[in-house]
């Protein structure tokens, strides 16, 4: 007798386009506008499974901009909460007036019902779950109130959420439709539980944590600009460079320091790209607003242990000590 085929109830597809990418997204959430940002060949992946009324989706790719405009939300459109947590690279996720800054292991959430912007500046890996807000209860006003605020869950019991996110990713090519229906449900009743549980408490910002935030994401979109300076972006937030100082000082950072650290990873990984070959080390460090080829060298050396020719030939962008990022450190205040 024979067999029949295992159905899988996975949803994976690849692609280079952005509009093809922005239906992927669409089956995943809800319809979306994707603008890729990348200089090189744009591509994406989009892995998704259902459990119950919960899809858990994991995406990757270029560095692109995400958004959901008003026209885009239809009057019969589902409002969804969607959970995301990246793996890899840092987002912008901006909802209702608040913009965070999202690092890899940090949660994030946002809503379908309302205009939203998810921005990836660097290649990234995120895992999303999508559920309704209908299924949240009571608690559904809450969450509708904290979108758009970046949650570490590097300690306490939100650590927990990250191991199951993590774990859903890991798993998600062996979903079948051959398994059971009631572990399914009971699944996605773990999921929302979590969310809620973990969600609901996150304490309310001060408006120092939001002005570092938006600056942050504010340099994070403009480091190509050499016009980028503290001073430039006090100017622009109508603050002083002292109270800029004093803002970011919690995280552990200094605006000027930072912005160089983000430049020079960047046009590091640029120079190690094979795809990239073909362009001159002056011209990928004026892509990323460093104007000044002769330091550039320099400063690679000591920020990775190389010079901008030795990470060229070795196609390598590690750190030569294992001190960690002060850009990372500065998205986790």
């Amino acid at each position: 007798m024979s067999v029949a085929p295992t159905q899988r109830l996975v949803a994976s597809a690849e692609t280079g386009d952005g509009e093809r990418f922005a239906t992927l997204l669409a089956e995943a959430s809800a319809p979306v506008r994707v603008r890729p940002l990348a200089d090189r060949a744009f591509h994406s992946a989009v892995r998704s499974a259902i459990a119950g009324d919960v899809r858990v989706s994991v995406m990757s790719g270029s560095p692109c901009v995400v958004t959901r405009g008003v026209d885009l939300i239809g009057p019969e459109d589902p409002a969804l909460l969607v959970v995301a947590l990246p793996r890899s690279g840092r987002a912008v996720v901006e909802q209702d007036g608040r913009q965070c800054m999202v690092e890899p292991g940090s949660l994030v959430n946002y809503v379908t019902s309302r205009p939203y912007e998810v921005a990836f500046w660097e290649p990234y890996e995120m895992v999303a779950v999508t559920l309704p807000l209908a299924a949240l209860g009571s608690h559904a006003d809450t969450l509708r109130g904290r979108t758009a605020v970046a949650v570490a869950t590097d300690r306490g019991p939100r650590d927990v959420v990250a191991t199951l996110f993590a774990t859903l990713a890991a798993k998600i090519d062996d979903c079948t439709a051959g398994d059971a229906s009631c572990s399914k449900e009971y699944l996605a009743d773990a999921i929302v539980s979590l969310a809620i549980a973990e969600l609901v408490d996150i304490p309310s910002r001060g408006a120092g944590d939001d002005l570092a935030d938006r600056v942050l994401a504010h340099c994070l979109a403009r480091l190509s600009d050499p016009g980028l300076t503290v001073e430039s972006v006090a100017r622009l937030h109508a603050v002083s460079v002292r109270y800029l100082h004093k803002v970011l000082e919690p995280r552990g950072i200094t605006l000027s320091a930072w912005i160089r650290t983000q430049r020079l990873e960047r046009i590091c990984r640029d120079l190690a790209d094979e795809s990239l070959r073909g362009r001159t080390v002056a011209a990928i460090a004026s892509r990323w607003g460093m104007t000044d080829a002769g330091h550039l060298s320099r400063a690679l050396k000591a920020e990775f242990g190389l010079t901008a020719t030795e990470i060229r030939r070795s196609g390598r962008r590690d750190r030569s000590a294992s001190r960690p990022s002060a850009a990372s450190d500065a998205m986790s205040g």
